[in-house]
């Protein structure tokens, strides 16, 4: 597996996205392609997008130097069994790259991926023991009822009603001494001294465009989506009876390469994250104008924050939360 590689659009892949577009799995807005099933997801599902996803996937292999957090629990929880082969679910898959990753980690392995929308990067790339689906979440999961071993799912709040509920179901979907793989990064910037940045109103003193963006879609993504949901998801799983062994990390990842004395594989992630978030502010602009921001103040917006963070003016680091935990032997049961 080589977290680096880069893999570019084919014609066959092109195709697909055409055929898909038949089908009404797409729209367009503010020059951007989004899904249809889900009204609360409002980035972009289109090659681009799949390409940041890429980058932000490489960044943050590098800083779990790996695919997962918990590797002991997930090694065991994907050991080689000859009577039923370990399995692995990637709810949110996105560009589908951490799903094929996993499949070429665990060729003995099962490896679905789903999404509201098709992978289409590396359409001709999948390994074997790697599949996508298009579903959602939010629906009903019981068809994939004690399939897998592992859960997987990242920076996907923006398209989840209930995390909570989300949390619960997924339980039905996973064998006894599963793990669950859960993280997200925060809608705040922080500064030199971690401390998040101001918000404040634009032409005050402190005022930033990247932070005033998060804020923003931050502000407009929650009137559906579950975004307060990973301060909580560590409480949630332990008070619930499917699941055990909780635990929780918080990592703080520098936008560029701002910081002294960084290592090489630190210079790299700080590059990497600093490629995404300058990708990113433009993948806004859909849920901005249908936000009601008017498009000039929008763009120049972006502009701005895609200046700051390449010119490193101010110095940030965004936190990416990371919680897992163990599937009990407890029958899944639904809950009233």
């Amino acid at each position: 597996m080589n977290p680096e590689r880069q893999n570019s659009p084919t014609p066959s892949v092109m195709s697909f996205r055409s055929s898909m577009h038949s089908e009404r799995l797409f729209r367009e807005v503010a020059g951007r392609t989004l899904n249809t099933r889900n009204d609360l997801y409002m980035l972009p599902v289109d090659d681009e997008e799949q390409d940041r996803q890429d980058i932000e996937h490489r960044a943050l292999y590098l800083v779990l130097d790996g695919l997962y957090a918990a590797p002991d629990l997930v090694a065991k929880a994907m050991a080689p069994r000859q009577n039923r082969p370990p399995a692995v679910f990637d709810i949110g898959t996105g560009s589908g790259i951490w799903a094929m990753d996993m499949a070429r980690e665990f060729p003995h392995a099962e490896v679905v991926g789903i999404d509201l929308a098709p992978p289409t990067l590396h359409s001709e790339g999948i390994p074997n023991n790697c599949r996508f689906e298009v579903d959602d979440a939010n629906l009903d999961l019981s068809h994939y009822a004690d399939c897998f071993n592992v859960v997987h799912m990242r920076s996907v709040a923006q398209g989840i009603r209930n995390y909570k509920d989300t949390i619960h179901r997924v339980a039905q979907t996973m064998r006894s001494g599963g793990v669950l793989l859960l993280s997200s990064g925060a809608y705040s910037f922080f500064d030199e001294n971690r401390q998040p940045l101001p918000v404040v109103g634009e032409g005050q003193p402190g005022w930033t465009a990247c932070q005033a963006l998060l804020t923003k879609v931050y502000e407009l993504g929650r009137n559906g989506a579950d975004l307060d949901a990973p301060s909580q998801w560590d409480k949630w799983l332990e008070a619930s009876p499917f699941y055990t062994n909780v635990g929780a990390e918080d990592i703080y990842v520098p936008i560029g390469p701002w910081s002294p004395n960084l290592d090489m594989r630190c210079q790299r992630i700080a590059q990497l994250t600093q490629i995404d978030a300058g990708k990113v502010f433009p993948a806004f602009r859909p849920i901005l104008t249908l936000g009601g921001m008017e498009p000039a103040t929008a763009d120049r917006w972006i502009a701005t924050a895609v200046r700051e963070v390449q010119e490193m003016r101010p110095k940030v680091f965004l936190r990416w939360r990371y919680v897992w935990a163990v599937r009990t032997k407890t029958k899944w049961y639904e809950t009233t």
